[in-house]
C-alpha cells in the first residue's frame, strides 16, 4: 500500500486544483498518518503513535522548567562542538513567540493559555549542534543536531521545535525554517531569527540513512501546544520489508537526528525530486561526477 502511496496522493491533489500549497501539505500528512494506523492495526501493533506521545507529553520537558519562586532562569547559548558558534542573529529561547497583532487572541489562548509554563532559556540536556565534517554528508560544512544521550528507545521526546508563531497565510516564504504549526497546520512557526537547538535538525534525503526522528504536536500538562521532536515508533521502510533488517531500536549517543521536511518543502526549492534524491536509505556514497543521474540542484539536506 505504502509504495503507491505518492502516486494516489498525487492523484488527489489533481482533483483539488485550488488547494494552497499549505492545504496540499496538511492534506498529505493526513492521509499519511491515517495510512501507518492501517498498517499498524493490520500488523496487530497494540499501539499508536499518538497514544505513545500522550503517555510522553507529562512532564518531557522539566529540563526547561524555571523555578518561578527563586527565578531561575539562566541564559545560555548551546555550544557547537567542531567549530561554530550560536548565530548572532538567531535569539535563542524555548517559549514561542507569538505575532501578537495578527494572531487573533481566541487562537492564542487556545494554544497558549495564560498560565503556561516560562521555560528557560538553557541548552537541551538530549541534544548537541556540531559542525559536520564528513565530506559524503550532504550538508558538509554546515550544522546538525546529535543525541547526547547514551541511548533514547522508539517514542521519546527530544525536545520541541521552538520559533516565532504567525498566522499560516503570513509566513516569511523566504525562510527555510518554517514548520507547520497548530492542530489543523493553520499556524507557522519560524526559527529563523528566533528559536533553539531544533532548528539545526536535518533532512535525511541524500544521507543513505533513514529519518530517525519526526514532529508531532503535543499538549503539555498546562494546556500549551508544542511541536515536539520525537524518536521515531518505527523506521521508514516504504511498505518494503527484509528478513535482514534490523528491528529500530531508537537512536544512540552521537547519532545524527534526522527527519523528513516533506516532499513539497524540496519541490518548491529544487523543482524534480527525482534529480535531487539520488542516494536512497542504504546506499553507499557515490562521487557526483560518477552518479547516474544528472544532480544539478543543490544536494544540502539543511534547512540553512
Amino acid at each position: 500500500l505504502l509504495s503507491s502511496l505518492e502516486e494516489e496522493i498525487n492523484q488527489i491533489l489533481e482533483l483539488l486544483p485550488s488547494l494552497r500549497e499549505r492545504e496540499r501539505r496538511a492534506l498529505t500528512r493526513y492521509i499519511e498518518k491515517e495510512v501507518k494506523k492501517f498498517d499498524s492495526s493490520s500488523n496487530g501493533e497494540t499501539h499508536s503513535n499518538d497514544k505513545a506521545l500522550e503517555n510522553l507529553a507529562e512532564g518531557s520537558d522539566g529540563e526547561y522548567e524555571v523555578d518561578e519562586k527563586n527565578g531561575n532562569d539562566t541564559n545560555q547559548l548551546p555550544e557547537i562542538r567542531n567549530g561554530g558558534t550560536w548565530p548572532s542573529h538567531v535569539e535563542f529561547s524555548n517559549n514561542y513567540r507569538w505575532d501578537q497583532e495578527h494572531i487573533p487572541n481566541d487562537i492564542q489562548q487556545k494554544y497558549a493559555p495564560q498560565n503556561r509554563r516560562h521555560r528557560a532559556a538553557r541548552p537541551s540536556q538530549n541534544v548537541y549542534i556540531q559542525k559536520i565534517t564528513d565530506p559524503t554528508h550532504p550538508a558538509c560544512g554546515e550544522f546538525g543536531l546529535y543525541c547526547a544521550r547514551p541511548h533514547l528507545p522508539p517514542g521519546s521526546w527530544l525536545l520541541d521545535y521552538v520559533g516565532h508563531v504567525t498566522l499560516g497565510d503570513d509566513q516569511d516564504r523566504s525562510s527555510d525554517y518554517v514548520s507547520d504549526f497548530g492542530e489543523q497546520s493553520e499556524l507557522a512557526c519560524d526559527a529563523n531569527v528566533y528559536g533553539n537547538e531544533a532548528r539545526f535538525v536535518n533532512d535525511f534525503r541524500n544521507t543513505g540513512k533513514h529519518a530517525n526522528v519526526e514532529f508531532n504536536v503535543r499538549r503539555d500538562e498546562r494546556g500549551e501546544l508544542r511541536q515536539g521532536v520525537y524518536v521515531k515508533l518505527q523506521k521508514d521502510m516504504r511498505g518494503k520489508t527484509t528478513n535482514n533488517e534490523t528491528a529500530f531500536d531508537g537512536v544512540w549517543q552521537d547519532e545524527e537526528l534526522l527527519v523528513s521536511y516533506g516532499k513539497s518543502y524540496w519541490r518548491s526549492r529544487v523543482g524534480n525530486l527525482t534529480d535531487f534524491v539520488w542516494r536512497l536509505p542504504g546506499q553507499p556514497f557515490v562521487a557526483k561526477e560518477q552518479r547516474p543521474i544528472n544532480d544539478g540542484t543543490p544536494s544540502s539536506a539543511h534547512m540553512g
